[in-house]
């Protein structure tokens, strides 16, 4: 055998021996590149990911097979990292957390040092996928399968200013307790109030040029207000003879009636109209009380009203209540015969809220407008309920929408809904 023909055979014998070492490099460098390039696209899903929950603004309760956070919060996840990783196998987990500021150390001691309070979203996000390449008998390379994890926070600050006013439930069960807290709801619905408008004060006095409001549209059987010495009600329906012309009081839904009612509790809760004036307000709601049947369209309507005469560039009116419309009382001020047969409560609300969407005309009115400076008006209608199912009340669920419905099973919640509904800026923290 000549010299060439034995390098030859020991060229095809070294051969043989490296094609499984080059091939394992091949296949590491593959799978490896691409799990490199996996890390980065979780890692830029879940940055978006976590502002869009945060946006979303949902309450985050729920628990899922794929880990913590409510399903809403679960679905947006899912569909964003879909979409940024399309070749991965299953999402393995997804875990969302809303911290309230009470929950965040950081917060805390900016609260102690009358800073504005914040609310943190953290997302953690774990995807498999399918090794191009898997190692095998001979061959190095990935397992079958290899995971990559993103992870990502947010905060919520508010960054303009906000025009609030509260329809707020006064009926005569809010004098009861309840599970929710050692108080009397109207109690701890009051000292909620209390709290917000500390929040709403803080940014005022940060922001010389802009400045947040605060309204309050107390509702009972009605709202009230004193004018010229006697008690009205301005959010009064509009009557066609013996029945309630629910066209004509949706079309002049912001008009003021100043009708009179019938039996007067002026010294109860009466309206405060917007006002950045937060001592005169605490002041003004001091010794409300409550009593009465509930009608929560009165309520509605009284705020919708109060609400249009802002000028900041965001308008927020929250329902608060602990239960459904009366459904078997009629109105007080329609005791008269010639009212005919007078509807219940809960029959008005669902008729104007539902049949004649009363309020999307009243969304459509308050965002249609601009602030003297020329910005476009953001309006915004939420309910938050509490001490009750409020999916038992389809009328206040088709006039804010589901995704603006709440519930809070105490105070605390009640307080920390209402301040992630006004703290609408984002700011994105960085990858966990």
């Amino acid at each position: 055998m000549t010299r060439i023909s034995k390098q030859r055979g020991h060229a095809a014998l070294l051969f043989v021996m490296i094609i499984p070492a080059l091939f394992g490099l091949f296949a590491l460098a593959s799978d490896g590149a691409r799990a490199i390039q996996s890390k980065a696209r979780i890692e830029d899903a879940s940055e978006v990911t976590v502002l869009a929950i945060a946006e979303h603004n949902d309450d985050n309760i729920g628990q899922s097979e794929l880990g913590q956070g409510s399903a809403v919060n679960q679905q947006i996840a899912s569909r964003y990292v879909n979409y940024y990783l399309g070749d991965l196998s299953s999402i393995e987990s997804i875990n969302v957390r809303r911290l309230n500021c009470e929950d965040i150390p950081e917060c805390l001691d900016g609260l102690a040092q009358d800073e504005p309070r914040f609310f943190q979203y953290e997302l953690d996000v774990v995807t498999r996928h399918q090794a191009w390449f898997p190692k095998s008998d001979g061959f190095e390379g990935f397992d079958e399968t290899f995971d990559v994890k993103g992870a990502s926070m947010a905060r919520k600050y508010q960054n303009q200013a906000v025009d609030v006013v509260f329809a707020a439930d006064f009926s005569g069960s809010m004098d009861d307790g309840w599970n929710g807290g050692n108080q009397t709801k109207i109690q701890d619905l009051m000292d909620v109030i209390e709290e917000v408008v500390a929040e709403l004060e803080k940014f005022n006095e940060n922001h010389q040029e802009e400045a947040n409001h605060v309204g309050i549209a107390p509702f009972d059987f009605y709202t009230r207000n004193m004018i010229g010495g006697r008690e009205k009600d301005i959010s009064e329906l509009i009557f066609s003879g013996n029945s309630i012309d629910y066209g004509r009081t949706v079309e002049q839904v912001f008009i003021e009636k100043n009708q009179e009612v019938s039996n007067s509790n002026a010294d109860r809760s009466n309206n405060v109209e917007l006002t950045d004036d937060f001592e005169q307000f605490r002041r003004d709601i001091r010794y409300f009380r409550a009593g009465g049947g509930t009608s929560s369209v009165a309520g509605t309507i009284r705020a919708a009203q109060m609400l249009q005469k802002g000028e900041s560039p965001r308008r927020l009116l929250i329902i608060l209540s602990d239960g459904e419309d009366n459904p078997d009382w009629a109105p007080s001020k329609y005791r008269e015969p010639s009212y005919g047969s007078r509807p219940s409560f809960e029959t008005i609300g669902r008729t104007l809220m539902i049949n004649y969407n009363m309020c999307d005309v009243i969304r459509s009115g308050l965002s249609d407008a601009y602030t003297p400076d020329g910005t476009k008006i953001e309006a915004k209608i939420a309910v938050i309920g509490f001490d009750y199912d409020v999916n038992d009340n389809d009328a206040l669920m088709y006039c804010a929408g589901e995704d603006n419905v709440y519930e809070a099973q105490n105070r605390d919640e009640i307080l920390n809904n209402i301040l992630e509904l006004i703290t609408e800026e984002i700011g994105h923290l960085g990858n966990g």
